[in-house]
């Protein structure tokens, strides 16, 4: 009997948590024989991409429905319209399996726990965004909803710990992961060569790169810090940075764009938005700076190394530190931009220790933080999942996910 698993994503927009859903399930389409749903919290450019895998629906939220109601009777009516939202779009279905992705699901879920008897939560954020997107009056739902967790590194299992109390063995730690392509040396050159005339920089330019969303918890601010720093100090004019990720003309771009020419960093560092030929810039850089204030496993930092990338990041902020550890790149400590900037020159100034970091780098991510290493290992999380529900209703037998190592 194929299971009937249900998926939540909190999100259609490019983001690691999304993109990551997406690579696991189109993993678990190719190599699993089960019945796949898809429940999206809004639209966005991932819809398309959900609904070539497995029935999608997209959950409209309930305050884009136009009010005509007074106050009171809005705010009585509001939980019920809610509801109806998520659950409405299945059409009454039954599942084996509900998969909660991210902690920004605790909604969804939460109207959803009598659609499946089994329910895993794969959480991907650490303790400032858990206390962001999960209020105190949800605490009680972390503890209670999910037969088992899955945590996206062993920063995020010790946050999830402390914030709600969660018993040691209901979290599993498996690690973010990607699709990693393997492009030629004369391959790189090109794309690297191409990037580097659309941007109107020298072949020879030092590139330090950053990627993903702009905002306070990716640290964008403290990337142009740094660049100021490093564009200040004598004997690296050949240095340029370069940030990709973003919108165009939202806040966080506008603030961005405000403190770039602020800084008079207009000469020595770009912004290019989010963009699906990301791997080209990934060519163009020379080192990766993973400025962020708290990531849980940045899927950027995972792509940068498998590109040959030395990193560089801050302690205490999640999983940048535990990939980079002492051989894959350099940590500064917290927030300390002119540490950070330092290691920075260092890299620009050693390309013997740049190069042995940038093969570390890329040996890690390629064999610990695969999707072809990891994705296996969501897999037998659902299957212990599956099994405690059916051992607990009587042992009725769990849908059968064996022969999952082969293709179908």
């Amino acid at each position: 009997m194929k299971p009937r698993v249900l998926f939540l994503s909190h999100s259609a927009s490019r983001n690691g948590a999304s993109l990551e859903l997406l690579y696991f399930l189109r993993w678990l389409k190719a190599n699993v024989d089960c019945d796949i749903d898809i429940l999206v919290n809004g639209r966005g450019p991932l819809v398309d991409e959900f609904r070539a895998i497995g029935r999608t629906r997209v959950c409209r939220n309930a305050t884009s429905v136009p009010r005509f109601l007074p106050p009171r009777l809005w705010a009585a009516l509001r939980p019920h319209l809610e509801r109806w939202c998520v659950r409405w779009p299945l059409a009454g279905r039954r599942f084996d399996l509900v998969y909660a992705n991210t902690a920004a699901t605790w909604q969804l879920l939460g109207h959803l726990l009598d659609v499946a008897p089994a329910r895993l939560w794969h959480i991907h954020e650490l303790e400032y965004a858990l206390n962001v997107l999960v209020p105190e009056s949800a605490a009680d739902l972390f503890r209670s909803a999910a037969t088992q967790f899955v945590a996206a590194s062993e920063s995020v299992r010790k946050a999830l710990l402390l914030r709600f109390g969660l018993p040691a063995g209901s979290v599993d730690v498996v690690s973010g992961f990607v699709p990693f392509p393997r492009l030629s040396t004369d391959e790189m050159q090109t794309r690297r060569g191409r990037v580097m005339s659309g941007l109107g920089w020298p072949e020879r330019t030092f590139v330090i790169g950053g990627c993903g969303s702009l905002g306070w918890r990716k640290g964008t601010d403290l990337f142009l810090q740094i660049a100021q720093i490093v564009s200040t100090t004598p004997g690296y004019d050949d240095v340029r940075f370069l940030w990709v990720g973003g919108s165009q003309g939202d806040r966080a771009a506008l603030e961005f764009q405000h403190d770039l020419h602020s800084l008079g960093l207009e000469a020595r560092c770009l912004r290019v938005a989010a963009t699906d030929d990301v791997l080209d810039y990934y060519c163009a850089m020379d080192a990766f700076a993973l400025t962020s204030r708290e990531d849980p496993c940045p899927l950027v930092l995972l792509e940068a190394a498998a590109q040959r990338l030395p990193i560089v990041c801050f302690a205490e902020s999640g999983g940048g530190p535990e990939f980079v550890g002492i051989e894959a790149g350099l940590v500064a400590p917290y927030m300390n931009v002119a540490a950070f900037a330092a290691h920075l020159m260092n890299l620009h100034d050693d390309p013997v220790q740049r190069a042995r970091f940038a093969t570390i780098a890329s040996d890690k991510a390629r064999t610990r933080y695969s999707l072809e290493s990891q994705a296996p290992r969501v897999l037998e999380v659902i299957e212990r999942c599956l099994a405690a529900r059916a051992a607990s209703a009587g042992g009725v037998l769990a849908p059968d996910l064996s022969g999952v190592t082969s293709t179908k």
